[in-house]
């Protein structure tokens, strides 16, 4: 009984104390009791039963799962690691591509979309008959917080541009949100198919113009070839906490 309200008191007490924030570590006050040695004696002898118990308590209260906070860090991670590693000046210079915000969304678009693929191929299970079943699961809740951050990065971008007002803020946010979905469409249909997959990427990034070098194009194709094969590589176990994406430059392909 005694144990039972010194646990509930302890859990009220952190519960008050701790800061929510994805960036960093929750921090957590000390017991609140002074017989420190008699609480920390209890949490070494029963760690596994606490750690239940505190995982039902906080289910029970509505605290966000742990399991899911570390997917988000996980999500949030990923898609930084796309502006921060991408060589967009090879891209812009090697495909004759302007460099403007556009071009910039569109190549980070594709990334995007290639951590999307290997993420969703998580959730993809057999069944005893060797069908395969799309049911949601961690890969979809990874695949979303990647889209969250990359929108969050451009609503950023779009308010630092020199000239912009909310108004038009929201208006090109709004279009780019339309080409970004009509895009991942276009990509998933040319997943199996070079000659699709081509079509899509001419459309995407080139608006269809006939002037384009048609081996801009192919050197497009082969490189998200290699790249979703290099991802598919990297094992399940890693893809849950900061996996070290190794992104391939353009001018190799």
């Amino acid at each position: 009984m005694f144990r039972s309200r010194a646990l509930s008191r302890i859990l009220w007490h952190q519960r008050i104390n701790i800061r929510a924030d994805y960036t960093r570590p929750c921090v957590v006050a000390a017991s609140p009791f002074n017989n420190t040695n008699i609480y920390a004696k209890r949490n070494q002898s029963t760690v596994a039963v606490d750690e239940g118990y505190i995982k039902k308590f906080m289910n029970a209260v509505g605290w966000m799962d742990q399991n899911r906070t570390r997917l988000k860090l996980t999500g949030y991670f990923l898609y930084e690691n796309i502006p921060d590693k991408v060589s967009y000046i090879d891209w812009f210079e090697s495909l004759d591509l302007p460099d403007t915000f556009a071009s910039w969304f569109t190549i980070t678009e594709l990334h995007v979309w290639m951590l999307m693929v290997r993420y969703m191929a998580e959730d993809v299970s057999t069944t005893p008959t060797e069908k395969k079943k799309y049911i949601k699961g961690d890969g979809h809740f990874v695949r979303n917080c990647i889209i969250e951050a990359m929108w969050a990065d451009v609503g950023i971008k779009i308010k630092l541009l020199e000239g912009a007002n909310p108004a038009i803020a929201r208006k090109q946010v709004s279009e780019l949100s339309e080409q970004f979905q009509a895009s991942l469409v276009a990509y998933d249909e040319g997943l199996d198919d070079d000659k699709v997959l081509a079509a899509a990427l001419w459309r995407r990034f080139y608006s269809l113009s006939e002037d384009v070098k048609a081996e801009h194009i192919e050197r497009i194709v082969k490189f998200v070839r290699h790249q979703i094969s290099d991802l598919d590589k990297i094992p399940s176990s890693e893809l849950r906490w900061k996996p070290d994406i190794k992104w391939l430059s353009i001018l190799d392909h």
